[in-house]
């Protein structure tokens, strides 16, 4: 642990226990010691989660509501269609002006779910954790270290459920579910949300025809989506795109091989080029992910700008064994507008609400923390027969929510026109 000395002469093995088990991991102060050893200490073994690539943690928290602990709060979404603005009329002086129809939108709600994951420990357990740590005299902070780790793997569970329900919202246009990916006795399902004619096909040709000019049926898709909606020409899409679409289509399509082989002729101009029927002598048959980015990102590009969909997860039902999931709709590229896809609405669990609600028995200990905006990390002590047993929950209540509904398409790359 990179921080680990930082604790070494400030706590004894007791003040360590009495912290990590009686405290809830807090000071008298109420100040986080969990919060200070995961801010200090803690390594994820993720990068930044995906969900946080196209969706930003909504400023308000919806409250619970302990009236009605079967009803789940709800969020609200308003989208705006976007319109072409017709040019200022000629009038004459003091006459009437000619007044503009007023924007219209569309309102759209669900339901926010509450998901947790936590850790469990007996009173025996902390009677030998006590037992390493004073035999380790608390210079070595190995045990603390895996302490922290396994509160950070609960924060990173969470991290991947919504991570997973994101992948879904984004390729299957607000919809997504939980059932078959975990325990489901609690189902979350949410049904789609754009607007019906958002859902297209790829165009003349499935996008893995070695014959297809996938450049080309993007184009002719945004240009018709612009015409539908009535989109200005600068109007600016980004495509998402998952990374196996990237490898197996992408890269392997000739029209596209083509096209990035003109961005690096055009791109390259301290290279030597000799041109023989339209092709030269950096032309290559292989192109890299790196440089099909960069040509979409780039003032010739046919395409949007590409995002590069990497996201994957493991659940664990009744089997023994993890299994490896995606979000991410099968033959689903995603075109919508540059920036965030939307918000993560999130509420108060019913369960932080009791906590701090008074009803509490008195031979219950809680201590309640936060972790990136809105998930809650709980520490509760409470009895087990004659002995205590030990609990931190990490529980967040959330849901991912499209905001850009009206200009979300979502393309079936396995499926022409008819």
């Amino acid at each position: 642990m990179a921080n680990g000395n930082a604790y070494k002469n400030q706590f004894s093995a007791e003040d360590i226990i009495n912290k990590l088990f009686q405290k809830g991991l807090m000071d008298e102060n109420n100040t986080g010691f969990l919060q200070t050893l995961i801010d200090n200490s803690l390594i994820y073994n993720e990068n930044v989660p995906f969900w946080s690539e196209a969706f930003l943690v909504e400023g308000q928290e919806y409250p619970a509501n302990l009236a009605d602990s079967k009803i789940n709060p709800a969020w609200t979404v308003r989208s705006f269609q976007t319109r072409m603005t017709p040019m200022a009329d000629a009038m004459a002086p003091l006459s009437e002006v000619s007044q503009l129809d007023n924007e219209d939108y569309e309102e759209r709600t669900g339901s926010i779910y509450q998901y947790g994951k936590g850790l469990y420990q007996t009173s025996m357990g902390k009677i030998e954790l006590q037992a390493k740590l004073r035999a380790l005299n608390i210079q070595d902070q190995t045990i603390l270290g895996g302490y922290v780790k396994s509160v950070a793997d609960a924060i990173k569970s969470q991290n991947s459920r919504l991570s997973n329900l994101a992948a879904q919202t984004l390729s299957k246009g607000g919809a997504y579910s939980n059932v078959g990916q975990g325990f489901d006795g609690v189902r979350a399902i949410q049904s789609s949300y754009i607007p019906s004619s958002n859902f297209k096909n790829a165009g003349t040709k499935v996008w893995s025809a070695s014959d297809c000019d996938i450049p080309t049926q993007i184009e002719e898709i945004i240009k018709a989506i612009k015409t539908e909606k009535g989109l200005a020409d600068d109007f600016q899409f980004m495509l998402d795109i998952p990374i196996a679409t990237v490898k197996n289509v992408l890269l392997k399509n000739a029209k596209v091989i083509a096209e990035v082989n003109r961005y690096l002729r055009l791109e390259a101009p301290d290279k030597v080029i000799i041109v023989t029927a339209g092709a030269s002598g950096i032309d290559t048959d292989v192109i890299t992910m790196g440089q099909l980015v960069a040509y979409s990102r780039s003032t010739l590009s046919k395409i949007p700008p590409i995002h590069v969909v990497a996201e994957k997860q493991s659940y664990q039902g009744f089997e023994t064994t993890p299994v490896n999931v995606s979000g991410w709709e099968a033959n689903k590229v995603v075109l919508r507008p540059i920036g965030y896809a939307g918000v993560v609405a999130h509420a108060q669990p019913n369960d932080i609400a009791m906590y701090q609600s008074g009803e509490l028995n008195d031979s219950v200990s809680v201590n309640i923390a936060k972790a990136q905006g809105f998930l809650y990390v709980v520490n509760k002590t409470v009895n087990n027969g004659m002995f205590k047993s030990y609990h931190i929950d990490v529980i967040g209540r959330y849901a991912p929510v499209l905001n850009q509904i009206q200009n979300h398409i979502v393309i079936d790359i396995a499926t022409a026109d008819a």
